[in-house]
């Protein structure tokens, strides 16, 4: 079923930074790659089920053929496969499901990771020897999101590997075609299917979709897709609050569990190494820096207009921006004559520890995200973080001493607040002393508390799913 072929190319993209290609599907069928639209979405549903019907007896097969195994495995390990649609991107959700899948195999925890081959890759692939990118069937561009795509995967392939390694918890990620397909697919073979409440994509969609009717398309979709994925996890309070308010989950059946990050790849030692000079000939400078995707639902216009008003009374300061998304080059644009401003691209590895330790600041005003690894990794380096009252990222910060919360949107708070931290800046020991705050309570996101907290929850949804009945 799988080849290596490690000296041949598969992606038409540019390498990705920790990616590396160690076995290949075949080659499948697949429609041609689909350009954004309304209408082209409501192709979806009917690829998606028609990609269930097709499969429908394999799937029963492995529904007998698993309750069997699950008669065997009864006092063993239970196995949880994670699935994701983004996982072929650079982003949050697919960098932190990397992260926390390979430190639970890596701990002796039965994981799997899958998603779908973006459309630039000729096969699916297995990348890093753990990260299953099954073939596509279908595929297109997302509405408003030209650097991402909404992907249907073959369900055959997987049902082979599912056969070859079975599954006791699949967890989908995201609302998204391809977790349709999987999640359904999953039910009729008879696994326990869970969600997770990553991304805000109500109001992705209201940011970046103008047809109005969309949003209610979208919005009922969710509440169908989590109704049937129950339970669902949150990672915070007010995502929690707004899966039972919007999407009309009960309460209990939300269940909030705590993420983590591989915290040893940020350090404050890692500050003072020259890596911010690589990108900016400024000396003395207080350095503002937002890391993450260059994208208008991280509220990014509100980031542009703020920094215009700011730099009028604020020479001393500097921009890093880091990252890469359909809004880049508009942002570019914004700031041609901004020359305090700097763009460093996608970074990895020393080069993106580096410059969150150089940076004395860091800037979050996005209202969407559910939880912020971002932020997380600010602090572990360090760094005081500045974030919206919305959302994920102020649970990090709250009540710790290790950055600010702000009002959403309200351009005069933030603008204060940047300047009280110009002249925190000049105080070195109330600075050292926020620096310090922030890299301790970076230490209550670790990998092995998140991941130890997670799997003793598939284990209670394990044991009730299929032995307390």
């Amino acid at each position: 079923m799988l080849s290596k072929d490690p000296n041949k190319k598969y992606d038409s993209r540019p390498e990705i930074f920790g990616r590396k290609v160690t076995s290949v599907f075949p080659k499948y069928f697949s429609f041609s790659h689909q350009r954004p639209g309304n209408i082209r979405t409501c192709m979806i549903p009917p690829i998606v089920f028609w990609e269930v019907i097709r499969n429908i007896i394999p799937l029963l097969k492995l529904r007998s053929y698993l309750a069997k195994k699950r008669k065997e495995n009864r006092t063993g390990k239970i196995r949880v496969a994670f699935y994701s649609d983004n996982l072929d991107e650079v982003n949050g959700i697919a960098n932190n499901l990397r992260h926390v899948i390979s430190f639970m195999r890596n701990n002796g925890y039965q994981a799997a990771l899958a998603g779908s081959a973006f459309n630039t890759r000729m096969n699916g692939v297995v990348e890093n020897g753990y990260v299953i990118l099954l073939p596509r069937i279908f595929s297109m561009e997302q509405l408003g999101y030209s650097n991402s795509e909404l992907a249907i995967p073959h369900v055959h392939p997987a049902i082979r590997l599912i056969k070859r390694y079975p599954v006791d918890i699949v967890e989908l990620e995201t609302p998204s075609p391809g977790a349709w397909a999987i999640g359904i697919c999953a039910k009729l073979a008879g696994i326990k299917v869970i969600s997770h409440y990553r991304t805000d994509v109500p109001t992705y969609t209201r940011t970046l979709v103008k047809a109005k009717w969309m949003h209610t398309y979208v919005l009922w979709l969710m509440q169908i897709f989590y109704h049937f994925t129950r339970p669902v996890i949150s990672p915070c309070k007010d995502y929690k609050d707004i899966l039972v308010k919007d999407i009309k989950i009960p309460r209990n059946d939300v269940q909030i569990l705590p993420r983590g990050i591989p915290l040893e790849n940020y350090s404050p030692e890692n500050r003072g190494k020259g890596v911010w000079e690589r990108f900016s000939d400024f000396k003395n400078k207080v350095r503002f820096i937002y890391v993450g995707r260059i994208s208008k639902e991280k509220n990014l216009p509100f980031l542009e207009n703020l920094w215009m008003d700011f730099r009028k009374k604020n020479p001393d300061a500097e921009l890093m921006l880091v990252g890469d998304g359909w809004y880049l080059q508009e942002m570019k644009e914004h700031f041609k004559n901004t020359p305090e401003v700097h763009f460093a691209g996608v970074q990895g590895g020393a080069a993106l520890a580096g410059l969150y330790a150089d940076a004395d600041y860091f800037l979050f005003p996005s209202n969407t995200d559910t939880f912020g690894n971002v932020v997380v990794e600010a602090i572990a380096s360090g760094t005081p973080a500045i974030v919206s009252d919305k959302g994920g990222p102020q649970d990090i910060v709250y009540g710790k001493n290790c950055g600010f919360i702000l009002p959403a949107d309200s351009k005069a708070s933030w603008l204060s607040q940047m300047e009280a931290c110009i002249r925190v800046r000049e105080n070195d020991a109330e600075y050292q002393g926020l620096r310090k705050n922030a890299y301790n309570r970076s230490k209550d996101y670790t990998l092995e508390k998140s991941v130890k907290e997670q799997w003793n929850f598939f284990e209670r949804l394990y044991t009730k799913s299929y032995y307390s009945k």
